[in-house]
């Protein structure tokens, strides 16, 4: 009997460890390296890479900033419309024309969008900063106008007028347009026409300007005296400017900046932001039909290197585009 005990015993001791040995021999890939995922960072982007179609998909259906449509007759006076998303638009006769120059008259089609969120100057990838330089937001306004299909523009030395109601509002705002041509890094630069002016009432600010399109009300972050740093993101390695955005999104301002791809380091890097504010430096990436977030809070100035750069790692996980863009309605 004995016998047959220390046989059964030495059977399931060497069961055992053949099943342990099993075990070992179970390789567990990291979720971030699934899928065979491109870990190339590109010094230039093709329209094809993944970052692209991210935006379209997150800015399919935005938050709060939905582009109202709407249209109105402009012949011999002055036309005032008062859109459904706040947004008060006035043209003055003889005011707009076609891409060759001609007054255009009779009913013209416009689309405009009010964004005073965080979260939408994320969605829509509307960072605000100007040549890297940090400013201070009082509200980003998209008007666009057409006819027959044909976009038009405004007629030289003509301009239109914006008013929208905002709290608290700045005396300190000044105009800034939205610089198009590179989609991968979009920039303001402040207004040049001595017309272009922001009159800071109450609770509403009213804006004579002179071009269509992206418009913003800013005044630049005044860093005299302030020590600076450079904020760096680091994330896994299939995590390239060519999948993901970052942006750097600060807590007590209405200030969004865009974190960009340094690509001898694979990291995004920040412009120079002001120390000691509270800031979430959030990163959203689109790999294959997956989509992924990650979020961290920092108090910038905090543990820089002798390069004044503050380290901030990111583990994104996989979200639905629902749930980052509730996530980014909180901020």
């Amino acid at each position: 009997m004995n016998k047959k005990i220390a046989t059964l015993l030495l059977i399931s001791t060497a069961f055992l460890l053949n099943a342990c040995q099993k075990n070992v021999d179970v390789f567990v890939p990291d979720p971030g390296q699934l899928n065979g995922a491109d870990t190339t960072w590109a010094a230039s982007l093709p329209a094809t890479a993944a970052v692209f179609s991210l935006q379209t998909s997150l800015s399919a259906t935005s938050l709060f900033s939905e582009p109202v449509k709407d249209s109105f007759e402009l012949n011999t006076s002055t036309v005032t419309l008062l859109l459904t998303n706040g947004l008060q638009l006035t043209f003055p006769p003889l005011s707009v024309v076609s891409s060759a120059g001609q007054i255009v008259t009779g009913k013209i089609y416009v689309e405009a969008r009010l964004i005073k969120t965080k979260g939408d100057m994320v969605v829509l990838n509307k960072p605000t900063s100007s040549n890297g330089s940090m400013l201070v937001s009082g509200g980003e306004v998209f008007v666009s106008l057409s006819k027959n299909g044909q976009q038009l523009q405004l007629a030289p030395n003509a301009k239109f007028y914006i008013r929208y109601s905002d709290a608290p509002t700045s005396q300190l705002m000044k105009l800034f347009y939205g610089v198009e041509s590179n989609p991968a890094q979009f920039n303001w630069v402040p207004g040049t026409n001595s017309s272009d002016t922001v009159a800071v009432g109450n609770q509403y600010y009213e804006i004579a300007c002179s071009h269509l399109r992206w418009i913003n009300c800013d005044y630049f972050y005044d860093t005299t005296g302030i020590n600076r740093s450079l904020i760096s993101a680091t994330l896994p390695s299939n995590y390239t400017n060519a999948n993901t955005t970052v942006f750097l999104v600060f807590k007590d301002y209405r200030s969004v900046l865009g974190m960009y791809g340094d690509v001898p380091e694979k990291r995004f890097l920040s412009g120079k932001v002001p120390n000691g504010k509270v800031a979430i430096v959030v990163a959203i990436s689109k790999q294959g039909n997956d989509y992924f977030l990650g979020k961290e809070t920092i108090t910038t100035g905090v543990n820089v290197t002798t390069a004044n750069i503050q380290k901030v790692p990111l583990n994104p996980v996989k979200s639905s585009l629902a749930a980052i863009r509730s996530y980014l309605a909180t901020l």
